[in-house]
């Protein structure tokens, strides 16, 4: 009976070699490092340089295809930047198109597919988009309408972002506990406990020391990004319709209430204006500038014995990923317009969007990870002991295998969207009688004279990925209705 049962994980084991050759050869090269040169471009500045380098990975369909969504994502940001407003449109929309396949999907069919990794590793699963990529994918397609005078369009864009945000709250947190639940299924199946792992005080400690500063960033209630309900208050008010200026005064007022007491001023004024106006007042000219800051995280590999509870083999390493912070982002800035000044709020905090979404999948991420290098190592041994009872000569054979194996499918899964930025900034002000603003970041650059409508709304849009990095800016004009 012992023959047999070792005979098939022998069997299973030589299966899951021969599938994930390849796929562990390409997983050699991540998209962070396929990434790098875009990232340094565009961080420093260089746009043009950076939507060069981006668009080889938009035409390898070989290496990078379970990929396709998340460097259509970075192209969007990336071409924006650039000011090629065409070419982020579409790369938005392909990446949109991708991940609404998965809006109505059955939870089970996503989780099972996550799960049947568990012999390999998360990075061969086609990366369907968290979250927040789904938001911030639409918000920017919002702001290329925008840039565009589309205010309609904008809505579309803007109103599917709530939808990708209501199908979250919805579904996520049900589809986590579901996965860990088949984490630790799968793990059982080899006779492993990975609750009994997580009690190990080797585990407990490196998890901790890795995930204790991150477990207090939890992001905004119920999946929200306030820039994009800004964004669409903004839209709802710009059209003017009596009805929509009802819905502007909902969502400034529901944006206001995600932020800090200390930034709720900006917000909080223009829902009192949009409720003025939809009882027959009118609005005020008024400048709107929206400052991204920075960049995002990023995923580093940590790794940490996880016992075995195997004489002859008692530990395996496992590769689990860590979320990261950059430094470097110009904090703040003053627009100067009329002869005054406006310092910045924050409108919404994308570490802290990102962090969330991340601890939310942590218990997962961790169960998964164990399971995974448990299951791979202890497949691995019970061959090896299988071979070498009927043919000690071969079993070296195995052994070596088996370590190309769990060497080649031991990654954790550090995919995440790279050009997103650290913060959002905002302010608001009247438009000034000469039409003539300027803005001042916080490492001292200044953009301007930039020209505003003295007359009617106008929109700022700067990306400053880092300090001293020349920012990208899109201004916006409309008139008031």
């Amino acid at each position: 009976m012992v023959m047999i049962a070792s005979g098939q994980r022998f069997s299973s084991l030589a299966r899951a070699v021969a599938a994930v050759t390849a796929a562990a050869l390409l997983a050699a090269c991540s998209h962070q490092d396929r990434m790098k040169p875009v990232v340094t471009a565009f961080e420093g500045g260089n746009y043009g340089l950076a939507a060069q380098e981006i668009a080889p990975l938009l035409e390898d369909r070989r290496d990078s295809e379970k990929d396709r969504t998340l460097y259509e994502l970075e192209a969007g940001a990336v071409y924006a930047a650039a000011g090629d407003m065409e070419q982020s449109m579409a790369a938005l929309t392909a990446a949109d198109d991708r991940m609404w396949e998965y809006l109505d999907d059955a939870p089970d069919v996503r989780i099972s597919e996550q799960a049947a990794a568990v012999l390999t590793n998360q990075t061969i699963i086609t990366y369907t988009g968290r979250p927040y990529d789904r938001i911030m994918c639409t918000t920017y397609q919002a702001l290329n309408h925008l840039a565009k005078g589309n205010l309609d369009a904008a809505g579309v864009s803007l109103r599917r972002a709530y939808e990708w945000q209501r199908d979250a709250a919805e579904k996520y947190s049900k589809e986590i506990e579901a996965l860990e639940q088949k984490a630790t299924e799968a793990s059982s199946g080899e006779n492993y406990d990975s609750k009994a792992a997580l009690e190990d005080a080797g585990v407990k400690g490196g998890l901790d020391s890795a995930y204790g500063p991150l477990r207090d960033m939890q992001g905004y209630a119920e999946f929200a990004v306030p820039y994009s309900t800004y964004l669409q208050a903004l839209q709802f008010q710009l059209t003017g319709r009596p009805e929509a200026l009802g819905q502007a005064t909902v969502a400034f007022r529901r944006a206001a209430g995600m932020l800090a007491e200390a930034d709720r001023a900006y917000a909080e004024e223009d829902a009192r204006l949009a409720e003025a106006a939809s009882a027959g007042g009118a609005i005020p000219p008024t400048v709107y500038v929206l400052v991204e800051t920075g960049m995002g995280p990023w995923l580093d590999e940590f790794r940490l014995d996880i016992p075995l509870f195997i004489r002859g083999l008692p530990y395996v390493g496992a590769a689990f990923p860590v979320l990261k912070f950059k430094e470097g982002a110009a904090s703040g800035f003053t627009a100067r317009a009329g002869g005054a000044g406006y310092p910045s709020s924050v409108l919404t905090d994308m570490d802290s969007v990102v962090a969330g979404d991340f601890n939310r999948r942590l218990p997962a991420i961790i169960t998964m990870t164990i399971a995974s290098s448990a299951t791979k190592a202890i497949a691995t041994y019970f061959a090896q002991q299988a071979v070498y009872q009927q043919n000690p000569d071969a079993a070296w054979v195995v052994a070596i295998a088996g370590a190309i194996y769990q060497i080649g499918t031991n990654n954790a899964d550090l995919r995440i969207w790279l050009t997103l930025p650290k913060q959002v900034l905002y302010a608001r002000f009247p438009a000034p009688a000469d039409g003539t603003v300027e803005i001042e970041l916080g490492d001292g650059q200044r953009i301007g004279p930039i020209s505003a409508e003295s007359s009617g709304a106008t929109i700022v849009h700067v990306r400053s990925p880092r300090m001293g990095a020349a920012p990208a800016v899109r201004t916006m004009r409309f008139p008031l209705k």
